[in-house]
């Protein structure tokens, strides 16, 4: 059995685990299974996914599509191993799986809403849905900066468009798939065109620069 002082989430919802004795995380009765993290731990899904992987040790405290390449660097992995494309395509369900759990998927709940301005840094928080879910239309901000926030305790960066905010998921490879079959509802209203970012952000800002020179 592990030593890990974390819970196995599989074994907590269904007293089995695939992985057996072999499991990283605590399959111990006496871990009480508890909606209060600050008593308890519940492994989450990126936990999850990491864990199909028992040779390489997963820092569950950095940022999750760091600690992925860092695991393709390990096994020596390129961009056209069939392992790799496989292990990426489980690790794209397990970041849309990892925000739904933080952040909900109910486009109806208030609560997740306030609580997804909050970490976006709208001030003031809005009242009703639909100033909710305008503001985050509006705001720029990398999504698995908002599901690493949760463990590195980083505050999200905000951007001022959707030119800045694709130069930063390129630059630093933080790419939260656009289009899952996990993804929920406020998921939706986060997601932006990284690869082709909008053209009237990328013309406004070369006419502010040509101001600028003039």
């Amino acid at each position: 059995m592990s030593s890990s002082s974390r819970v196995c989430y599989s074994y907590s919802q269904t007293a089995s685990c695939r992985f057996g004795s072999q499991c990283r995380f605590a399959h111990d009765e006496e871990f009480e299974v508890t909606n209060d993290r600050s008593q308890t731990y519940t492994q989450t899904p990126l936990d999850d996914f990491f864990a199909t992987y028992p040779k390489f040790t997963y820092n569950s405290s950095a940022s999750a599509p760091l600690e992925f390449y860092r695991m393709c660097d390990q096994f020596c992995w390129d961009r056209e191993d069939e392992e790799r494309e496989q292990a990426h395509s489980d690790f794209k369900d397990a970041l849309v799986k990892q925000f739904n759990e933080i952040y909900g998927t109910d486009v109806n709940d208030l609560t997740s809403w306030r609580n997804l301005c909050q970490i976006v840094r709208v001030s003031p928080i809005p009242d009703t849905l639909d100033l909710c879910r305008e503001a985050v239309k509006a705001t720029h901000v990398n999504i698995v900066d908002l599901i690493d926030t949760k463990v590195t305790e980083e505050p999200v960066t905000i951007f001022s468009s959707e030119v800045d905010l694709s130069e930063y998921t390129k630059a630093t490879g933080k790419y939260f798939p656009r289009d899952n079959a996990y993804a929920g509802g406020l998921l939706r209203y986060l997601l932006r065109r990284i690869m082709n970012p909008r053209q009237e952000y990328v013309s406004s800002r070369k006419t502010q620069s040509k101001r600028r020179r003039h």
